[in-house]
Formats: structure tokens, sequence, C-alpha cells
């Protein structure tokens, strides 16, 4: 092990250490709690880069692109944060990252394939090639597994989706398995894709780009349905549920393509919504490029954020975006955006009533908690 190497791994450990010695209360017997984490404020977590545990050679591209228009997922059993992705000219590496909150490091659960420059599914190894999964990786409760519902943006030339298939990836076993699902339907590209998980029917939604019909896949029986006709929808956009109204809210566009805001309600088998001409308040949230968004359970909102200290904080039943600054005294900024967009790596974790943002491999993950309303 080098010199560089080590460092990584001793920062690592101080990470854990200030992890729990941050936000564990006094007397508190969990391995590490969130408690004092205030609302309002941001925590950013000492050696946390996701960069300090991929490969010390690159199977290709860099990696530090590991995330390049990349999302991820939420295991909430082993309680961490799945990180997969890279593709096109980015990076070749199909190796699969989680990153543990209950001690705040990261850990490579999987070694990356030898890469070739096909246009196939998979590497010669007959593991999947490396792709840009937006935001259509999701993890599955009643599977135990992180679904990815197709395929765009594949290494090394990209040139948009180039499969519909759905694999999973056993995360206890650590090995991806294919065609035991049925392919996603059409009609949609794949190319900058959602797929959200809703905890009211344990069905995963899933909505892709371009003419696209918002399609509910059942894990149990292995069957699709559709929601709905088919209408438009901009790439660069970031989907999420909110289980209390029981609807499925798109935003996000790409900035010079205006603002997008979409909304299905998922009792009613009703058409979409346009928002973007009744919502208001402080609405640019809409227009982003690849906006974190989902949903905070503590304060019952959807909650999105594009850089800065900021977040904006829809209220659903008025339709008003609200933007939350940070509160006084709070000392951590976790700086712009990704440029090629954040989509799944803002994520709210009930366990912690908080969020973890996974900005960029080579930047700290940030912890934040939304103040009470």
């Amino acid at each position: 092990m080098g010199v560089a190497r080590t460092a990584a791994s001793g920062y690592r450990t101080v990470a854990a250490l200030l992890c729990a010695t941050l936000l564990t209360p006094p007397g508190h017997t969990e391995e590490v709690s969130w408690g004092s984490l205030q609302g309002g404020h941001w925590l950013e977590v000492p050696g946390s880069r996701l960069l300090d545990v991929a490969p010390d050679e690159s199977p290709g591209g860099a990696p530090v692109k590991i995330v390049a228009w990349s999302g991820a997922a939420l295991d909430t059993r082993r309680n961490q944060v799945l990180v997969w992705g890279g593709g096109h000219s980015d990076y070749a590496g199909n190796e699969v990252y989680a990153f543990d909150l209950g001690v705040c490091q990261w850990k490579r659960l999987t070694e990356p394939s030898v890469a070739d420059r096909a246009r196939t599914a998979t590497y010669p190894d007959g593991e999947p090639r490396a792709r840009h999964t937006y935001n259509y990786i999701e993890y599955v409760p009643a599977l135990d597994r992180m679904l990815s519902f197709g395929a765009s943006g594949p290494y090394p030339g990209g040139g948009g989706e180039f499969s519909r298939a759905v694999i999973e990836f056993d995360i206890e076993r650590r090995r991806w398995i294919s065609g035991a699902r049925t392919d996603v339907p059409g009609p949609a590209s794949l190319i900058g894709a959602q797929a959200r998980f809703d905890p009211a029917s344990g069905r995963v939604l899933v909505i892709g780009s371009q003419r696209a019909a918002l399609q509910a896949y059942d894990p149990a029986s292995n069957t699709w349905s559709q929601l709905g006709r088919p209408t438009r929808v901009r790439v660069h956009a970031t989907a999420a549920v909110d289980p209390l109204r029981r609807e499925l809210v798109l935003i996000g566009s790409g900035g010079k393509s205006g603002a997008q805001a979409l909304r299905w309600k998922l009792d009613k088998a009703a058409e979409v919504e346009d928002l973007s001409q009744r919502t208001t308040g402080d609405k640019q949230i809409e227009s982003a490029y690849g906006p974190g968004f989902d949903y905070d359970a503590g304060r019952r909102r959807l909650v999105a954020w594009s850089g800065g200290t900021d977040v904006f904080v829809l209220d659903a039943e008025n339709l008003r975006w609200s933007r939350v600054r940070a509160a006084e005294g709070n000392g951590v900024d976790p700086g712009p955006a990704n440029p090629t967009g954040t989509y799944g790596r803002f994520r709210y974790v009930p366990r912690y009533d908080a969020f973890v943002l996974v900005n960029a491999a080579d930047q700290n993950v940030y912890l934040y908690r939304l103040a009470a309303p």
C-alpha cells in the first residue's frame, strides 16, 4: 500500500471518529447519531471523498467522473447510499460504491471490469458496462436489491439509450443479476430517466424522457402498468414521490430549456399536470440542471437543492416554492452543484431526519437538516 493510500485510509478513520464525535449526543449508545445536527445547518464530513476508495489504476477515463450524469440509491436496510455511474467518455469503471451513514465512510463493493470499446450492454466479463445512471437506479426493499431501469450514455462512445433491460445488484453478495426482470416498456427514451420507489404501493415509478408515459413496476409480480398517456418530458430533471399526497413530482430542465415542473396524482389515474405555469414563489429551481430533489418526511415537504447553502421547499397545497436560507451561525457551504447534475445524490434519510449530499467524487460528503417549520 502506497503512502497516498495509507493517508487516505487515515483520513477515513479520522472521518469516522469526527462523525461520531460531532453527531453523537452525550450518553447516546447508537454507533453514530445525527442528533446534534441543528436545523438549518450543513455539516461537512471530513475525509469522506469517494475518490479516496477508487481503484489505484483507472480502467479508462477519469475516476473523478464516477458521478458524471449519475445518481444514487438509498439502501435503508444497511443504512447506506449506493453510487454507480461513470460512462460515456468520462469513466470506464463499473464498480459500485456505498457510503455508510452510521460511520460516515465510503467502501468499494465491487472491482472494475476490464473495459473494451464496444457498444454492448456488458463488458467482456459479462458485468454491466459503465453508464450515466441519471435518476434511474433505485433500492427496492422487498427485493433487498438496487435495480437499474435501462441504460444510457455507455462507455466509451455515449450516444444515448443502449438497453431497456432491468438489472439488479445483490447488495449482500455484491454481484449483478440480469435476465430475471421484464424490460422497461415504451414509449420513452431512457436518457435522463427517473425511477422512484413508492412506499405505499411497493412499486417503482419509472418515467423516461422525450415522449414518455409514467410506468409502474411491481417487483412482486414482475409486471408493468402504464399510468396515463404519454407526455413530453425533458432530460436533466429529477423526480420525487410525495407519499402523503400520493404524487410524483418532476422538476428541472437544464436552465436554457426553461422551467419544467410536472405532477402525476398516483391514486386517481389522472393525466399529468404541467405545474410550471401555476407555481409561484422562488421557483428558479424548476430550471435547475438535474437538481437534488427528495421528500422530507419530518416536515412533509418536497425539498430541492442545486448549489450553495439554500434549499427550496414546495408547498404542494398552494403550489408555492420557498427559498430557505441556512440558519444564522451556519459556517459550512457545499459550494456550486456538480455541473453534470445532482439527481439522486441528494437524499433524505428517514432514520436521521436529515439529508445526505454526494456532490462530487473529489469532495467530502455533506449532511443537512431542514429547520422545523
